[in-house]
């Protein structure tokens, strides 16, 4: 997990490359921001630079020089055992560099953790080995908090009910027998008889 905040450690192929001359253009302005801003990427630069200074010019200098065929076979041998290096599967690649990155520089908080999973499970294993004494105290526990639970429920009902409050029958008069109708219905009703 180191690596993730050390932007000292990403920036050190940059900074070799910056040395050489051969890091892009659109790369430079936050390689040289950080420069300006770590005086220990600075000291690793200028170190860099004062090695890379004299093979800035080797293709001038050793134009003339042409290695021996041998040479040149132990190149070609070299170069194609690195190659399957290059290509091995990203998988692979990706849990080397978790375990690289992530496991092994905290290696005691992870041990840590696995003792701590291991009491857990042993601690689990231990309870779980009496299946009876379990069973009966689940059976009496269930009825006390079933009982307990029909409590709480007529407890929340009496809350949340509003008050009932007793008010006696207010004495209402009964409706007319005859309720009294509009002068226009009369005149229909005796219109029929």
């Amino acid at each position: 997990m180191k690596w993730f905040w050390n932007e000292c450690r990403r920036c050190r192929r940059e900074i070799c490359l910056l040395a050489a001359g051969a890091l892009p253009e659109h790369d430079r302005p936050r390689l040289e921001l950080h420069l300006a801003a770590c005086a220990g990427c600075r000291n690793y630069y200028n170190e860099i630079k004062v090695v890379a200074a004299p093979l800035a010019g080797w293709e001038k200098n050793f134009a003339r020089i042409t290695p021996p065929q041998a040479m040149r076979h132990r190149w070609a041998g070299a170069v194609q055992a690195a190659a399957p290096a290059a290509q091995r599967p990203l998988l692979r690649e990706v849990l080397r560099n978790i375990w690289r990155e992530l496991i092994w520089p905290c290696r005691r908080a992870w041990l840590g953790l696995i003792a701590l999973w291991l009491m857990l499970a042993a601690a689990n294993l231990r309870l779980s080995d009496h299946p009876m004494q379990l069973a009966a105290a689940d059976s009496s526990s269930a009825s006390a908090i079933m009982q307990s639970w029909q409590e709480q429920t007529r407890i929340l009902v009496e809350l949340t009910q509003p008050p009932m409050v007793y008010s006696p029958p207010v004495n209402t008069p009964a409706p007319p027998l005859n309720p009294a109708r509009p002068r226009s219905a009369r005149q229909q009703d005796w219109q029929m008889a």
